[in-house]
């Protein structure tokens, strides 16, 4: 059967020409549509991020801020992940920044905005020889879903509350059979219906009904599980919602959809060979459980879903896996807390299986063969040249504020406010003068801090890129020659 997706090739599809369908948004919040009706501050940070500078810059600053927002998700907690990226940034470790210029502009926009799936069957067609030399090399992927005859867009707002209350009828299936002390027990009158619906749901994702428990949470003590099937039911409700909010009826198919983010130290293809599913197959993908339940409850209530899966980043040494694989999943986190989409579930561990020669040809793939690399560097650094003359004088700035800071100014006031004591008509003045020089101090010390607090980070982070482009030698002399610096010996 022809379909209107296979794999796709995020080598051929994320080159700087390929645009997203966000619009872009220079100034202000972004604003929900009913294509995407999910904005979360995740999300609205990162795209003002970018609508600062145009490039990664911008975004690279932000990601701390962003972790923070990411802290205080309530729907599916990512502390492990936030963490762990935390430490990576706060150590001194600018690896991070690297992989994030290795990912193309419009790949990484589409995974921030949540349209990964609408934009790359949308926006492109396959091209077969793209994605064999992107997918051969140990990478992060990401799996997103889309229907059948919707040119990529996911579901509505009926559908929303379908799939929202068939998962939660799973979930209260395995609560039930979960307190039973074996198969012979006696259930309650209304859990026989329950539990069949449930089962359905196995049926619908291609597993036969077999012995007491179900297939997904199919052993006694799967808590935490359940707990992560209950919010992704409730994400659905909010998807719903959000849409309602907008004023959608069932004829509006959002174009924001799920997705499932993993790694592997296999090539890429091979795993994301296992995760393809179209209506064709019998079984979904067993991969992510909950990745096959959320196909499973679309083919119960009649659609048609199909998975797109999209190499993101090829992996050149062997230590940056996991730190990808936290990149990525953090790039698309605003999908957790932004009112409706399922949690990110990142999938593989980094391993020990790690093919040398595959990073080698992951590192020259990446350096010689693709442009959008040697680009977002080359970009960055102007932006970084651009913010260089922004902050021109901060340490004139800093200057002043250490005279703030030592008391200098407070004697000042202190001495003239004693002289303009001995006139009483001058006293209500003085203490209006006071309260306008001290509110501006306040605003001195706030904006010194902020510029230079990205006045250092600049310095550490200009010294990096520049160095990216030495050790993979991507510079060929314009760089120095734009910044004034002279190249390394």
């Amino acid at each position: 059967m022809d379909h209107e997706h296979t794999l796709v090739s995020a080598s051929d599809l994320g080159h700087s020409q390929f645009a997203t369908s966000w619009p872009a948004q220079p100034t202000g919040d972004p604003a929900p549509t009913p294509e995407r009706p999910l904005l979360g501050p995740e999300q609205k940070l990162m795209m003002q991020a970018l609508a600062e500078y145009k490039t990664n810059f911008s975004l690279c600053l932000s990601l701390l801020d962003l972790l923070g927002i990411t802290k205080k998700n309530a729907i599916i907690t990512m502390d492990s992940t936030v963490r762990s990226f935390e430490q990576d940034i706060t150590s001194g470790s600018n690896e991070y920044a690297i992989l994030l210029h290795t990912i193309p502009a419009g790949l990484h926009d589409s995974l921030i905005q949540g349209t990964l799936a609408y934009d790359y069957v949308k926006g492109k067609e396959v091209h077969g020889k793209e994605l064999e030399e992107r997918g051969r090399y140990a990478g992060v992927y990401a799996v997103g879903i889309a229907i059948e005859g919707r040119g990529g867009a996911f579901i509505n707002i009926k559908e929303c509350s379908k799939v929202a209350d068939i998962l939660q009828n799973y979930s209260r299936a395995y609560e039930l059979l979960a307190t039973t002390e074996n198969e012979n027990s006696p259930l309650p009158a209304n859990a026989q219906q329950v539990i069949h619906d449930a089962r359905k749901l196995d049926q619908a994702c291609g597993y036969p009904i077999q012995g007491f428990m179900l297939h997904y949470l199919e052993s006694f003590g799967q808590v935490a599980d359940n707990a992560h099937l209950k919010a992704l039911a409730d994400s659905f409700r909010k998807r719903g919602r959000a849409l309602d909010r907008l004023g959608c009826d069932e004829t509006t198919n959002m174009h924001q959809g799920p997705l499932y983010v993993g790694c592997t130290t296999a090539p890429m293809a091979e795993q994301l060979a296992q995760l393809h599913y179209d209506s064709d197959m019998a079984t979904v993908p067993s991969v992510s459980k909950f990745l096959s339940l959320t196909l499973g409850a679309l083919r119960y209530i009649g659609l048609k879903p199909y998975t797109v899966e999209v190499p993101i980043l090829p992996i050149w040494v062997k230590a940056h896996l996991p730190l990808g694989e936290r990149l990525v999943t953090v790039l698309a986190s605003s999908l957790i807390t932004q009112g409706g989409f399922n949690g990110v579930q990142a999938g593989s561990r980094a391993g020990t299986g790690m093919d040398l020669q595959l990073c080698d040809e992951a590192g020259s793939y990446v350096a010689e063969k693709t442009k959008y690399f040697e680009q977002n560097i080359d970009q960055t650094l102007l932006d970084i040249d651009d913010f260089d003359r922004e902050t021109e004088g901060v340490e004139d700035l800093e200057r002043c504020f250490r005279l703030v800071l030592g008391g200098e100014l407070d004697q000042r006031i202190d001495a003239t406010m004693i002289e303009l004591e001995r006139l009483e008509c001058h006293a209500n003045l003085l203490q209006g003068m006071q309260g306008v020089i001290q509110k501006k101090v306040r605003m001195i010390r706030a904006r010194h801090e902020a510029v230079a607090t990205q006045y250092a980070f600049n310095t550490g982070f200009a010294q990096l890129l520049r160095s990216i482009t030495t050790r993979l030698e991507l510079d060929d002399g314009s760089t120095h020659a734009r910044t004034g610096d002279s190249p390394p010996e």
